[in-house]
């Protein structure tokens, strides 16, 4: 179990590596007020879109895992799990740890998305604060 959650923790930590890596370098070019700053941007944006869009399925698989989980947690009891151990349908508890691993790699898989998705939302909010400035300006 150790190693899942290191593989999820550097999952996670590279993804947050490579948004950071990307928004860092256009704030570079937004404070020394680039010519195409936001041409730059909306390049960008369209990269992290990209992204979203080829893992969308992924994300949307990921969904409906974490609603089974739910549901099966609903009748999980922990009277019922203990009972399962006590009579030792090692079949039944396997099943619930596999599934279980489902959860938690459904899990991951969400965070990596949500991480696109948050810097999606950030250059979509940097370009609109662009536009409200340009209107104002005009």
């Amino acid at each position: 179990m150790g190693q899942r959650i290191d593989q999820f923790c550097d999952q996670l930590r590279e993804k947050l590596t490579m948004a950071d890596g990307g928004l860092e370098g256009l704030k570079t070019k937004i404070d020394s007020q680039a010519a195409h700053v936001e041409q730059d941007v909306q390049s960008h944006l369209d990269r992290v879109q990209k992204r979203i869009d080829q893992t969308r399925a992924k994300s949307e698989a990921a969904q409906a895992e974490l609603k089974q989980w739910a549901e099966q947690k609903k009748t999980a009891t922990k009277e019922k799990i203990s009972e399962l151990k006590a009579k030792h349908e090692t079949a039944k508890l396997k099943s619930r740890a596999d599934f279980a691993q489902r959860y938690a790699t459904a899990s991951v898989d969400l965070a990596v998305a949500a991480v696109d998705e948050a810097e999606r939302a950030s250059l979509e909010a940097w370009l609109a604060r662009r536009d409200a400035e340009a209107a104002v300006h005009n």
